[in-house]
């Protein structure tokens, strides 16, 4: 007998639950390399997925807010988290992106100035 699972329970379940495995070949080297080729790079950055519930307006503005940022949903989230973990963190206070451009500006027009 299993359990509500379906994982087995006894080792004569397991026994042939193993023998009933399929796996799949492998794929043809260029099929692999393909494979291998969508892979992120050695080194880069694990990113981990979460699932969130959002009430249908929260979701419609946080669409509207990426799609107004020319980004992807989930960059725009990950953004927003960013800047309210920075908002916690007592060395780092964050700037709107206003502030940010009107920095620049003014960065640009003393560099033409020099």
């Amino acid at each position: 007998m299993t359990d509500e699972q379906g994982l087995p329970r006894s080792p004569e379940q397991t026994r042939e639950l193993m023998e009933n495995l399929d796996f799949e070949p492998a794929p043809a080297p260029d099929r692999e390399a393909a494979l291998l080729a969508t892979l992120p790079p050695p080194g880069s950055e694990v990113m981990v997925v979460r699932s969130l519930r959002l009430s249908m307006e929260l979701d419609e503005a946080v669409t509207a807010a990426a799609n107004a940022s020319d980004v992807a949903k989930s960059t725009w989230i990950r953004q927003a988290i960013e800047m309210a973990l920075a908002m916690q963190a007592d060395e780092d206070q964050p700037i709107s992106r206003a502030d940010a451009l009107r920095a620049l500006t003014l960065l640009r027009t003393v560099r033409h100035a020099a």
